[in-house]
């Protein structure tokens, strides 16, 4: 199986032509390629037929990055169990959807996670009228998706209690489409895509109720192949940015009129000549990618905000939530 890139014990002779790296890959072929699982606000077609989301924000950070332009993306849509392979041989640069960083992922698939952009918990979702107010009064068939980190998280809760199945299913549609028919009175996922779906597939949202509380963390985020310490740099700082942003108060309208009053603002908005040589980027790359995406905020509440979800976890370290970049300097 080819990599894009080689390193190591192991890697290619000497004397072969060295690999391209992947951001001399994403140069030669105009555009950055990622993988979207269309999660309703996390990826999805509008309705002028635009791929827009959280995720697909995320990798128009990463065109604008490293092509100074975020409209230079393809988008394809690729399930869990098939995204790692993807972006190990290389037909993805970058694979987005609802990802867990999880230590089996990180140490034996050949991928690594730059960094994590939405905080998670898997979560359950009935019918109102099903008679189930807590996770403990769950009975019967529980839809699940397979190769997730939500049936093997399930599959352990449920090890020794009688009266509790999983009902696999072998993508997130077939699932929600099985608890939409009530061939299952529950269904389990990340909470984000249980309200999405809720958005998506209800005229009435009181008809499907999140119950409270979570049974996992899920720390969600893009995927790259592992061995190209570049690219990988790249992916992360292309997720930081908007999270620097939000914390200095710059927003995608601000970026024309605020003053570069330390060095950290410098490099936000593009004044520092050297900044991202290191990368091969441009030193404004920061400043297209809050000129593109915007803050996290904007990011945040553009795409998630008709879901009904709280900012929670997702908020930023001083507002009580997770959400915390390294200086930019």
């Amino acid at each position: 199986m080819a990599l894009a890139i080689q390193s190591g014990p192991g890697s290619a002779d000497a004397s072969a032509a060295p690999s391209k790296t992947i951001l001399e890959r994403v140069i030669a072929q105009g555009f950055v390629r990622c993988g979207i699982d269309m999660t309703p606000g996390f990826s999805g077609i509008s309705e002028s037929g635009a791929v827009t989301g959280f995720d697909v924000d995320f990798c128009r950070a990463v065109a604008a990055a490293a092509l100074g332009d975020p409209d230079a993306i393809r988008t394809s849509r690729v399930s869990t169990r098939h995204k790692f392979d993807a972006v190990r041989t290389g037909d993805l640069d970058v694979a987005f959807g609802m990802t867990t960083w999880t230590f089996t992922r990180d140490t034996e698939l050949g991928v690594a996670f730059p960094a994590v952009t939405f905080y998670d918990g898997q979560g359950f979702m009935t019918w109102a009228d099903a008679g189930i107010a807590t996770p403990a009064d769950i009975q019967g068939p529980v839809c699940v998706q397979k190769g997730t980190t939500s049936e093997s998280t399930l599959a352990d809760l449920l090890a020794g209690r009688a009266g509790v199945t999983m009902m696999p299913a072998t993508s997130s549609e077939d699932k929600f489409n099985a608890f939409a028919e009530r061939r299952c009175a529950v269904v389990t996922g990340d909470r984000s895509e249980l309200a999405a779906q809720r958005s998506r597939r209800t005229a009435d949202p009181d008809a499907w109720v999140l119950l409270p509380g979570t049974i996992s963390r899920e720390p969600l985020g893009p995927v790259v192949v592992a061995g190209d310490a570049q690219w990988f740099a790249i992916v992360r700082w292309a997720m930081l940015v908007p999270m620097i942003a939000e914390a200095r108060g710059l927003t995608s309208g601000s970026v024309a009129t605020v003053p570069a009053k330390d060095g950290e603002m410098r490099r936000l908005l593009g004044d520092e000549p050297d900044f991202g040589a290191a990368l091969g980027l441009k030193p404004t790359w920061a400043r297209r990618i809050v000129e593109s995406v915007g803050s996290y905020e904007e990011i945040f509440t553009r795409n998630l905000g008709q879901l009904g979800l709280d900012r929670g976890e997702n908020a930023l370290w001083r507002d009580g939530g997770l959400i915390y970049a390294p200086p930019l300097r």
